[in-house]
């Protein structure tokens, strides 16, 4: 057994998962793990990971939480509770992760804040996936 993390195939999964969505890509300029300078608003964010040890006495496993970011300059909070649920109904659907099994996906919650600038709207979907290696 090894201690592999699943934390890059998770992130490629779930960056396939939402970029390819067509009900997402109607609503946003992009899907990043790293936004380009001066990328024109809405947007989503692949954020910050979280791992804590799964382990049974014949797997090691993992659990990951991750944040997914929406940014919006929409008037109000409208968009960004809209493209947060597209993205939630995008992870929604079993993902694949290559080389690892994906055994239980949470969602943690979602919320939507004013930025630092009053313009910007910051959503955060937080996601809990379950993974052991295969």
């Amino acid at each position: 057994m090894s201690y592999e993390t699943a934390l890059w195939p998770l992130q490629k999964a779930i960056f396939q998962r939402l970029s390819s969505d067509s009900t997402l890509s109607g609503m946003v300029t992009g899907v990043f793990d790293q936004v380009p300078e001066n990328q024109p608003y809405p947007y989503v964010v692949i954020g910050e990971p979280n791992e804590l040890p799964f382990d049974t006495k014949n797997t090691f496993g993992e659990e990951i939480s991750l944040v997914i970011h929406v940014w919006s300059k929409y008037p109000g909070k409208k968009e960004a509770y809209n493209i947060l649920g597209a993205c939630q109904q995008a992870l929604a659907k079993k993902l694949t992760v290559d080389g690892f099994r994906l055994l239980k996906v949470d969602r943690a919650g979602k919320q939507v804040f004013d930025d630092i600038d009053p313009v910007i709207k910051h959503g955060v979907l937080r996601m809990r996936y379950t993974i052991s290696k295969l």
